[in-house]
């Protein structure tokens, strides 16, 4: 199938299929449980839960009564768990299937800051992110019809004095604001969540998620993912507020299975590290993924990060319609061969050789340069300059089939000025390095550098620079059946617009009236 038949498909897959899977969740857990087959609410009040001031000697009875409640909904048959307004210190709490847990407008879960009120969770099998995940605010596995909804908050408390890095624990091991392992027909929607001491929610092997309208912010604690997506198939990630020190939405492949039919629309993102990324885990791989309409803002890695590094496969990806208000990188397209190996239960597979392949990217707007920083914790973290955008594989494997359509790049700067020297440096493989635009070095091109790719398609691309810079402005090495069709470029320095290396075959450039230098 071609590059654009698999787009149709992808796209009915991605906006008929999921959405209606979406929508049959919300609607069985989001309609009054007094009206559907006489569920009852369980006022977490009403099971001795008492609203304070933040006092962390409420935390025991709290916790406490919030689980009676939990339990005493899921033995009913199932139903709504309501949190009234105020703030409420609590440790773990444990969502049970059938359960909707229901923050009322005003309503707070405020988490303790002693990691010894977080008890510690295995998934039932072995798998690599064991040495990341553990604990949680909000814990859930193997639950089905399991629902997190309203205007109320979930307050990670990373912002008070804690002890959630300590050198005698694993760095993984602090508490996430929300862990759901093994769920189906999840729901999440509405709620705000804040100050995170790790990922701020992930999402492992579940199937069937709905993650709508919710908000994260002040989440500047190390490792502060907004979403994880692990492992998960049947996800759509929608009309978000994401604001974090990491990476806003991240798929994650850990297991064979990887990522499956993911759609990312409509969400409004910030991220000091990457605002939608693939991997870096990737063992798993990803597959048939939906990321559209998307607006990201002063994100200081990259726009757009789809990366395979350990042995899996990308593939069936469409990536349009974003618009980038200062980001450090554009669209960074990478795969490398670190290759962790995968586990499934006990069992440790090696691999090998990943593949990346069928992306279609297309109307993209993006503004390069140095992003705002609102506070100190932000100021002392992640300050890389700005790079290049990249499409790279690796000596003997390449990237394939891949289409960038109707793009405007406008470099306003964010990285010292370049000279022709360093459109002449060697640039290193590092095929088993940390993923990331500045993984390289300074590139060959200011706009993008394409290397070890085969079947690469540019149209429409139009790049721009405000500041000198000798390099051109799109560098191909070792690309090969490629055709590069109206490039237009603007340049202080007068570089050209496409430089093609003796090791490229069968590229198509179409001559002045399409690379032409402004």
């Amino acid at each position: 199938m071609s590059i654009a038949g698999r787009a149709i498909a992808m796209t009915l897959v991605a906006v008929l299929l999921l959405p209606a899977v979406a929508a049959a969740a919300e609607n069985e857990t989001t309609v009054s449980p007094a009206v559907i087959d006489g569920q009852r609410q369980f006022n977490v009040v009403d099971f001795g839960a008492v609203a304070s001031a933040g006092d962390l000697d409420d935390v025991p009875r709290n916790t406490n009564a919030i689980q009676k409640a939990i339990d005493a909904c899921a033995a009913s048959g199932g139903g709504r768990v309501v949190v009234p307004p105020g703030t409420f210190p609590t440790a773990t709490i444990v969502l049970k299937s059938n359960v909707t847990l229901h923050l009322e407008k005003g309503a707070v879960l405020l988490g303790s800051p002693a990691i010894k009120n977080y008890p510690f969770y295995r998934p039932a099998r072995r798998r690599r992110y064991d040495v990341h995940m553990g604990r949680s605010l909000v814990f859930a596995q193997g639950a089905d019809r399991v629902s997190i909804t309203g205007q109320g908050t979930l307050d990670g408390n990373s912002k008070t004095k804690n002890d959630f890095i300590a050198p005698e624990r694993a760095n993984g091991h602090r508490p996430t604001i929300l862990w759901l392992d093994e769920c189906t027909n999840v729901l999440v929607q509405g709620v705000t969540m804040t100050s995170a001491g790790f990922w701020t929610s992930a999402y492992t092997m579940c199937r069937n998620v709905h993650i709508d309208g919710i908000r994260i912010t002040d989440s500047t604690f190390m490792n502060n993912d907004g979403c994880d997506i692990c492992d998960c198939e049947n996800v759509v990630i929608e009309n978000c507020d994401i604001d974090c020190l990491d990476d806003a939405i991240c798929l994650k492949g850990f297991m064979p299975g990887g990522c499956k039919n993911v759609v990312v629309r409509n969400n409004r993102l910030r991220s000091l590290c990457n605002a939608i990324k693939t991997g870096t885990d990737s063992s798993g791989g990803f597959q048939n993924l939906l990321i559209e309409n998307n607006h990201v803002h002063q994100t200081g890695i990259a726009g757009i990060a789809l990366e395979i590094t350990d042995g899996g496969t990308m593939q069936n990806v469409i990536v349009r319609n974003i618009t980038m208000d200062v980001v450090g990188t554009p669209i960074f397209i990478k795969l490398g061969d670190r290759n962790r190996a995968l586990y499934d239960g006990s069992t440790k597979f090696p691999v090998a050789g990943g593949v990346l392949c069928d992306v279609r990217i297309s109307g993209i707007t993006a503004v390069v340069d140095s992003i705002q920083r609102h506070n100190a914790d932000e100021r002392r973290m992640h300050n890389y300059a700005c790079y290049a955008s990249s499409i790279t594989g690796f000596p003997g494997h390449r990237v394939e089939r891949i289409d960038i359509e109707d793009v405007c790049i406008t470099i306003r700067g964010g990285f010292p000025r370049r000279t022709a020297a360093d459109a002449g440096r060697t640039v290193p493989e590092n095929s088993r390095g940390y993923p990331e635009n500045r993984m390289f070095g300074p590139l060959l091109a200011y706009g993008f550098y394409v290397r070890h790719a085969k079947d690469v398609r540019m149209n429409n691309v139009e790049i721009s620079i405000a500041q000198e810079d000798g390099r051109p402005a799109i560098v191909l090495d070792d690309v090969h059946d490629s055709s590069f069709e109206r490039i237009t470029t603007q340049s202080v320095s007068k570089t050209p617009a496409l430089a093609v290396k003796p090791n490229c075959t069968n590229v198509d450039v179409d001559g002045d009236k399409a690379a032409r230098v402004k």
